[in-house]
């Protein structure tokens, strides 16, 4: 008798327990499932929901720091809903300085055939862009660029294109950027008989002819590349008695293109040391 009334008393301690159990998973999911997360700087860190607690103070709470422009989507001043993640992109302003600039493009040209090689005299134009921009970046990552100032600016200038047998452009120079110089010009030609040797061979030994230009070593070494106004492409290959300091001759043709050529000034372009014209 005794042993059935306590398995009685035991079945019914079964359905309180069951409850109990039954409660307790209950809660246990109900708080799992309003379990929070904040992803900032690589990170997911967990909260704990509070409905009476707003966002701001849990970033406090979890020594979370804002910049200025960091992006946060959900709001500060409220609570963190049920199941939320937080996402938190930290983003950074860089302010740099660019400069650009357009090939160059040509808007007039002359071919020299006469003087020693062929080369072609150019004038165009670049255009500059300077900007003052600012780099956005997420995370680490570059979102945009924003412009902040553009300043645009051309420059014309000439340049000189030496051309092989092939017109391949050999190479290019800048006559914006030689050395120049302002010099009083004469004129020689082969057989003159005032030059060195008659004139027909130069002081480098070389065979005298139209672009050979005689020069004073002090002021233009010999073997220099040059390009002078109005004569075109010429090689620093002899020197003369009268040629010195400001002073240059310039190999022509004949005696009747000399005369053209007495005392003329001329801009002299230097563009570089070559043991070859």
């Amino acid at each position: 008798m005794k042993n059935i009334e306590i398995k009685k008393f035991v079945r019914l301690l079964y359905i309180p327990i069951i409850i109990l159990l039954i409660t307790f998973i209950l809660n246990t999911n109900s708080v799992l499932s309003k379990k929070s997360c904040i992803m900032v700087d690589g990170k997911i860190i967990p909260i704990q929901y509070d409905k009476n607690k707003i966002l701001k103070d849990i970033l406090q709470d979890n020594d979370i720091t804002l910049g200025e422009n960091d992006i946060v989507y959900s709001p500060l001043d409220k609570p963190v809903k049920p199941n939320s993640k937080i996402k938190i992109v930290r983003v950074n302003k860089v302010k740099s300085k660019t400069a650009s600039k357009t090939d160059f493009r040509p808007t007039w040209h002359k071919i020299y055939n006469s003087n020693l090689r062929k080369v072609e005299l150019q004038k165009g134009i670049v255009k500059y862009t300077d900007s003052d921009i600012t780099q956005v970046f997420h995370d680490s990552k570059l979102e945009s660029i924003v412009y902040d100032k553009q300043l645009s600016y051309s420059i014309s200038f000439y340049r000189l294109l030496l051309l092989d047998k092939n017109n391949n452009i050999e190479k290019i120079y800048d006559l914006s950027k030689a050395k120049r110089m302002k010099m009083v010009a004469t004129a020689y030609y082969p057989g003159d008989p005032l030059a060195w040797k008659d004139g027909t061979i130069t002081f480098l030994g070389q065979k005298m002819q139209r672009g050979i230009v005689a020069v004073d070593p002090k002021v233009i070494p010999l073997r220099t590349r040059l390009y002078i106004s109005g004569y075109g492409y010429g090689y620093a290959g002899d020197t003369g008695s009268a040629i010195k300091g400001d002073r240059i001759d310039l190999g022509v043709n004949n005696a009747e293109e000399e005369k053209s050529w007495m005392f003329r000034e001329v801009t002299v372009y230097i563009l570089e040391k070559s043991n070859t014209w």
